[in-house]
């Protein structure tokens, strides 16, 4: 059965950063089982003795379901539930977190036929692995609230298996703006096992790959990594070098939207015993010849990291790296971990923390609601049109935390009580229509006559 051509997007609206995790635990790890019940439930996987607790905490909406029984020996357990989301445009998970902090930010999406359809969604997504999605950001928060939404789309329903953050150094993956989306983090390996906590202390995946014409090679020896990415141990013992040690050592990869602005982060090793008159140097260049860096010699059991200060493109989304053997040089060169981001652009997607999510993004914006979208500060209300939305009781006060709300529009419901006093104290509140209520008390509370008499504020 076709796949729809679109579900939904996970919308990562107002983001934050932590403080780096330097011992191997999980301080500030939140992990989160979408669908697990009771909502108290909390256990440990154990592949990567990570601890999982439900999402209940963080949501208060969505449907809870169960992946196909025979599938659930060949995932780890925090894929086995699903939360699902048949009514509503957008649900949000919420988090209060600390203003300033850089953090990954991983969703999991595993269908595993939950709803017995059989039609497995599309997803604007970026690692699949069979009916598995991975959709992960690196991004510094803004604000001290996160809210990741998975907005519908299309006809088929959101969904989402699990949701995880992970603190980062903060001196990490910095770019000049926006956030990074990863492409790619390759460890060159043969074997078949990826890499995940606590091999990697801020649980990052690191997928096994070596390319046609190459080789692998390891040592047992341990490799100081204490440099600020972290690498695993075993990443940096391991590389990749040329079958041929005569030839050159080509990478290649290919972006899925080719205008895309990237940073490539590449670390090295040198994990052999050199003897006396052996050398290892090599010279990087990209894309027909551009310079990369040149003459590097990796440290000896030790880690170093080369990347980009700056984004970079390529006019056809093609990126080709060839490292070249310097004539110094009496061995190949080698590389042994490789991680591809491409820039996020989210400056629409954070919104007042006062005003939830309804302002972003843009094209996502919410019925009866008009936004303003300053260039320097995340969007807000100005304007909300909730006439005819048969609105009954009291008008309540959380509009009063629009503080920069401009109109409201409140006609033809069934409002009944007072007029809020609060109005009064709105101050960039301009006009209120409150007319087609019969049952609203009319009285104008004094200091909202007041503003009318000052012609401040008009009331209908």
């Amino acid at each position: 059965m076709k796949a729809p051509n679109v579900c939904f997007f996970l919308l990562i609206v107002a983001l934050t950063k932590f403080q780096s995790a330097h011992s191997q635990d999980q301080s500030g790890f939140i992990s989160l089982d979408c669908g697990l019940v009771p909502k108290d439930t909390t256990y440990v996987e154990k592949t990567t003795n990570i601890t999982y607790t439900s999402d209940g905490a963080y949501i208060d909406s969505g449907v809870v379901g169960r992946i196909d029984e025979t599938l659930r020996t060949i995932f780890q357990r925090q894929v086995w539930n699903v939360r699902s989301f048949p009514n509503g445009q957008r649900n949000c998970y919420n988090f209060n977190l600390t203003r300033n902090q850089k953090y990954l930010i991983r969703g999991s999406f595993q269908y595993g036929n939950y709803d017995g359809l059989n039609q497995l969604p599309s997803f604007d997504l970026h690692i699949e692995m069979g009916n598995s999605f991975i959709h992960e950001i690196i991004h510094v928060l803004t604000q001290d609230r996160l809210q990741v939404c998975l907005v519908k789309t299309g006809e088929t329903t959101p969904f989402i298996s699990s949701l995880e953050l992970r603190p980062l150094n903060n001196s990490t993956y910095d770019t000049q703006s926006g956030s990074l989306m990863t492409v790619n983090r390759v460890y060159f390996s043969h074997t078949p096992s990826f890499i995940r906590y606590d091999e990697d202390i801020h649980d990052r995946t690191w997928l096994p790959n070596i390319k046609e014409n190459t080789t692998s090679i390891r040592t047992d020896l341990p490799v100081d990594t204490n440099n600020p990415y972290d690498v695993p141990q075993l990443v940096a013992k391991t590389a990749m070098i040329p079958e041929n040690p005569t030839q050159p050592l080509n990478l290649r990869w290919t972006l899925d939207e080719i205008t895309a602005q990237s940073y490539i982060y590449m670390h090295f090793a040198e994990i052999q015993n050199l003897e006396a008159n052996e050398t290892r140097e090599f010279n990087i260049t990209y894309n027909g010849g551009l310079r990369w860096f040149s003459f590097f010699s990796p440290p000896r059991f030790g880690i170093s990291t080369l990347y980009n200060p700056r984004s970079v493109s390529s006019p056809d989304g093609t990126f080709e790296f060839t490292f070249t053997m310097t004539s110094n040089s009496t061995l190949p060169p080698l590389i042994n971990g490789l991680e591809v981001y491409k820039v996020l652009d989210i400056l629409q997607l954070e919104t007042d923390q006062n005003e939830g999510d309804v302002c972003a993004p843009k094209v996502f914006l919410w019925e009866s609601v008009n936004c303003s979208y300053p260039d320097s500060e995340p969007p807000f209300i100005i304007s909300l049109n909730l006439t005819e939305s048969e609105l009954t009781g009291t008008i309540t006060p959380e509009i009063s935390k629009l503080t920069r709300l401009r109109e409201l529009d409140l006609s033809n419901n069934d409002l009944s009580g007072d007029i809020p006093p609060f109005f009064a104290d709105m101050n960039s509140l301009k006009l209120i229509n409150l007319s087609g209520n019969s049952k609203l008390n009319r009285t104008v509370p004094s200091a909202i006559r007041q503003r009318i008499g000052n012609k401040s504020l008009q009331l209908l």
